[in-house]
């Protein structure tokens, strides 16, 4: 009979070593998803993963627009929000709604600080933003 349990013991200690190998990259508590801060700018519908780092950021949307056009005097500067994704290696991907204008122009997820720096282009009173035509710029860096 204990020849049995140390058999079991042993196969179940194969079988976990067995799933603990994977193709993803490994992050520990200790590991930053961006080692430096990295700032990059993505069109409308791009994704990509930041260089030397796991991280992967897709520009989803722009949620809303609602930035005075450059050729109109306005009351008030407006708003636009735009949705990022993101996900560490292959791991799922995590929307994030940030303000491009109005603070906070950020979020916070998983210890990485994600700012809009810049949505282009600009709005203007006679022509209407495709979606397509979207570019936004972004900041990552670690928050630890």
């Amino acid at each position: 009979m204990a020849h049995l349990k140390r058999y079991a013991a042993v196969a179940l200690a194969a079988a976990a070593l067995g799933c603990s190998s994977s193709t993803e990259p490994q992050i520990d508590a200790n590991t930053s998803l961006v080692p430096a801060t990295t700032e990059v700018t993505l069109r409308y519908g791009e994704d990509r993963q930041l260089d030397n780092s796991v991280l992967r950021v897709t520009f989803a949307r722009v949620v809303e627009d609602s930035r005075c056009p450059v050729d109109v005097v306005c009351v008030w500067a407006g708003n636009a929000v735009v949705e990022i994704g993101v996900a560490a290696g292959m791991g799922p991907t995590v929307p994030l709604q940030i303000n491009a204008t109005m603070d906070p122009r950020y979020a916070d997820w998983n210890s990485v600080r994600v700012t809009v720096l810049e949505l282009t282009p600009a709005p203007r009173s006679d022509t209407p933003i495709k979606p397509e035509d979207y570019s936004v710029k972004l900041r990552f860096e670690s928050i630890r």
